[in-house]
């Protein structure tokens, strides 16, 4: 199984269609958004509607965690429902999402931690635990030209929209 991560998309639709396009020829087979999708303020643009179309073309692989700028009326644009977590295990590990603005249930069960919030791409490995951030794929804070996420069960590698590699991580240990 391979999962795209993407967070703080801020309304950019040209660089979400990139991700999607990515998604598809690689034939990703699950999408997490980690919050602010749209950043519209209840205007319904056509930069939120061409998202929120792409959305609608893949509910069965989609999870969506809220995140800062999300809203009850960005809500109405989802084929999915905002979730404040999710977990999953791939391999064997178990992975905790959110957006990263709220406190995070830690437990001693998980070990992969995926937020976004901060802008800002990484994977960090800290006591046997794995912290990692697809960045922003619009309004990237780490001299980036906008990064995302792609894991399997056996690496985690983030990608900026030039689909370099920016960081990567063996994790099948």
């Amino acid at each position: 199984m391979k999962i795209i991560v993407v967070s703080d998309i801020h309304g950019n639709s040209e660089k979400f269609k990139i991700v999607m396009n990515f998604m598809k020829q690689e034939q990703i087979d699950k999408m997490i958004i980690l919050g602010d999708i749209f950043n519209n303020y209840y205007e319904l643009n056509a930069a939120s509607k061409e998202i929120s179309s792409m959305l609608w073309e893949i509910p069965s692989k989609l999870v969506i965690t809220k995140g800062n700028c999300d809203n009850s009326f960005d809500q109405t644009l989802l084929p999915v429902n905002f979730l404040d977590h999710f977990q999953m295990v791939l391999g064997t590990k178990r992975i905790y999402f959110h957006h990263g603005h709220l406190r995070t249930l830690y437990s001693d069960s998980i070990n992969v931690y995926c937020q976004g919030h901060t802008h800002v791409a990484k994977i960090q490995e800290t006591d046997g635990v794995i912290y990692m951030n697809p960045g922003s794929i619009s309004r990237p804070r780490d001299y980036t030209c906008g990064t995302f996420l792609v894991m399997s069960e056996s690496v985690i590698t983030i990608f900026d929209l030039n689909f370099n590699v920016i960081y990567e991580k063996n994790i099948s240990r």
